[in-house]
Order: structure tokens, then sequence, then C-alpha cells
């Protein structure tokens, strides 16, 4: 009798042992911690340091590892449009060559809050600007990135504006992602946008509205077309298109080589 109750008790000790030992790897399995370096790491000794090199790994209830960085999530602000040409008037050469001011103008609603503005308010906005910008610059037509900055800061009184220079897809997203918004200088050319009057504009500027991260898609506000409200370009495409081109008039027709690459970033 002696001997059954110490091999119950035996039996009753190993079965608890393993229901414990059941729940320790359980709760290992649930950790959302995974080391993300090679095991030859562990072998040569460069073991990582905690709150340095270990990761964070987020996992679905499946358990399966998945990585989201916030350049994957989807953005699109409210921006009010405003083309070039506010009344149609694509002849007078102050609106052929309005994409800056216009870009300026909608991006200033959008911090602003403002919902839409008329034709007749675009265009008195973009004449007053070009006023502003020949008693400033001595000239009006093809302002660049760092005229475009000095247009927020010294006419609009808006210092939340910086230039970024040597700029990529991710730069932009990241921007977007951040809460600001775009714009960028482009030769409009390369954007193929078939509401364009052919063969397309050279020295162009739009703004860059949003990010649809499943269609690999810019959202665009581009004033050269009455079509460009919520415009999207494939984001290789609009990125191959940015081009810092100088100010004033003496623009090539077609430039050449590399395109260097900057946007105006806008925030509230």
């Amino acid at each position: 009798m002696r001997f059954m109750k110490k091999r119950y008790l035996f039996i009753i000790v190993f079965i608890l042992a393993g229901l414990g030992g059941g729940y320790f790897l359980a709760m290992l399995d649930d950790s959302r911690t995974r080391w993300t370096g090679a095991p030859s790491d562990f072998q040569t000794g460069n073991v990582p340091k905690a709150g340095n090199d270990l990761q964070t790994v987020p996992m679905d209830p499946g358990g399966k590892i998945f990585s989201e960085t916030a350049t994957d999530k989807p953005v699109e602000f409210d921006v009010p449009f405003v083309i070039q040409a506010p009344t149609g008037n694509w002849d007078d050469p102050v609106f052929q060559n309005a994409c800056e001011e216009s870009s300026i103008i909608m991006a200033m609603g959008w911090v602003d809050g403002v919902e839409s503005i008329s034709p007749s308010d675009a265009q008195r906005r973009i004449s007053e600007m070009y006023d502003f910008e020949m008693r400033t610059f001595g000239y009006g037509f093809d302002t660049d990135v760092f005229d475009v900055k000095r247009i927020f800061e010294q006419y609009l009184r808006h210092s939340n504006v910086s230039v970024r220079e040597d700029i990529g897809v991710a730069d932009i997203k990241k921007e977007l992602q951040g809460g600001k918004l775009v714009i960028v200088p482009a030769f409009g050319q390369v954007l193929a946008n078939p509401y364009y009057t052919p063969p397309g504009p050279v020295a162009h500027m739009l703004v860059i509205t949003g990010y649809d991260p499943a269609a690999r898609e810019f959202i665009t506000n581009d004033p050269g077309t009455k079509r460009g409200s919520g415009y999207r370009y494939d984001e290789d495409v609009l990125l191959r298109s940015v081009w810092q081109y100088p100010s004033g008039q003496n623009i090539p027709p077609v430039p050449s080589g590399n395109f260097k690459k900057a946007m105006i970033v806008v925030g509230k």
C-alpha cells in the first residue's frame, strides 16, 4: 500500500511538471519580440544589446511576422484645386507660366483650411503674386524651389516651409505621412499627362496631396490642366520627372543630364 501511494504521488508530480513546462513554452511562443540577426552573430559572439539591436516585430494572430512601415499607409489631404489659367486665359504669358503661383495658392488654401477657391479669386491672387515677384526678384516666370520658399515666407508670411534636395520616393512619402504637403518642380513632358497641350510643359510645378500604396501612385493637384484635381501619377514616373530647374526665363527647351531632385515641404 505504501509503495502504491508513492507511485501515485510520483505520477501526480510528473503530470504537474509537464503542465507547468507546457505553459512556459506557450508563454515563449506568444512573445512578440524576435531577434532578427543571423545565427552567425551568436557564433561570433556579436550578441545584440537590448534596446539597441533588438527589434520588436508585430505578429498577426496566426503567428506570422509582418512589417508595415508608416510610408506604406495610404494618405490624402483635402487641398483646394487651382488651375494656373483660372479663366481659361492660356494665351496670357503670366498664366501660361503660373504653375508655381497656383501651387503656392493651393498649398496655402490647405494651410488655412479653405475648401475651394473661385477662378476669379485665383486669377487675382496669381496676378498679385506675379507683381510681388517682379518687384522682389526682377522676374516672375519659372521661380525655383528657393524662390518659392521666399514667396511663402516674405509674401505670405508663412514660415513652416522648407526645401529638401537629393530626394527619392521614400522622402516624399515620409513627409506626407508626417502630415505635410509636398510641392515638386518637374520636367512636365516626362509626366506624359494626356491632358497637357502637346508636348507638355518644360518647367512645371505641382502639389502632391497624397499617396496610394496599393497602386504605388502619388495623388496630385496638377495646375497644368483643368482635369488636374486628384490626378494620379505612378511613383516612378513622377520621381523621374522631378527636376530642380533654375529661376528666370533661361530654361533649356529640353534639359540634359541627370535631373537634380528637390521638393518643397509645407506644414500647417
